[in-house]
Order: structure tokens, then C-alpha cells, then sequence
């Protein structure tokens, strides 16, 4: 997967809403779908931007198939954005050390997340 460019929504993904999809999402717009190079298509869940080291990622789960030996994977895009095209672009983030910061940043979100919420509760 490399480049994937937004359809104007000024978001940085693809949207595809005329899928038939048979996932039980309440928010379809969290629903994307990356295009490869080689034109294989991947639906995937937008989970949340990170910032590690002045560069921004989105990371990204994707959808289990109705073939239940998929599991669902963590996917990390580098945001690239592009001044001529005035539009964003996701690049699949190749370098693991970086995929592993990413991944590491965000489940500190998580938890730091979860945190406020309990904090909230009480």
C-alpha cells in the first residue's frame, strides 16, 4: 500500500461510501479503503492520528473479511501532505522502530483516554 489520497473531504483517507459493508459500525466515515499500488483494496478502520517526532501517522485496523482466519491488523501511515495538490496523503510507514513508536504513542493515548474518563465518572 503507498499513496492514498483524500476525495476532497479534507480528511487524510479515502472514503468509499457505496460500500455494502456488513460491519456493525454506527460511523461509516471511520470506514476507509486504501488502494495499493498494485490496485488490491483494503477496508479499514480509521482509529486515531499520532504525532511521534514532528511527523504525523494515522493508525489504522482493518476489517475482518467474512474469512474468519483473517485477524485484524494495526496498519501505520505516514500523513504526507502535498502544497501543489493541496491535499493529504497516506504512505504505508515501512521503518518497524517507527511503526512500533507509533503504535507505543498511541496506546498511551488509550490509557491516558481512559484515565480521563474514569476521572469524569467519579
Amino acid at each position: 500500500m503507498q499513496d492514498n489520497k483524500c476525495n476532497g473531504c479534507d480528511h487524510p483517507h479515502d472514503h468509499d461510501h457505496d460500500l455494502d459493508l456488513d460491519y456493525d459500525y454506527d460511523d461509516l466515515d471511520n470506514i476507509i479503503e486504501l488502494t495499493g499500488e498494485n490496485g488490491e483494496t483494503l477496508k479499514v478502520e480509521f482509529l486515531a492520528t499520532v504525532k511521534v517526532d514532528d511527523q504525523e501517522y494515522a493508525v489504522l485496523q482493518t476489517l475482518e473479511d467474512d474469512d474468519e482466519d483473517d485477524e485484524a491488523e494495526i496498519v501505520i501511515m505516514r500523513l504526507e501532505f502535498d502544497d501543489d495538490a493541496d491535499e493529504y496523503y497516506l504512505i504505508a510507514e515501512e521503518d518497524e522502530e517507527v511503526q512500533q513508536k507509533v503504535f507505543e504513542a498511541f496506546q498511551k493515548e488509550l490509557m491516558e483516554g481512559e484515565e480521563e474518563d474514569e476521572d469524569e465518572d467519579e
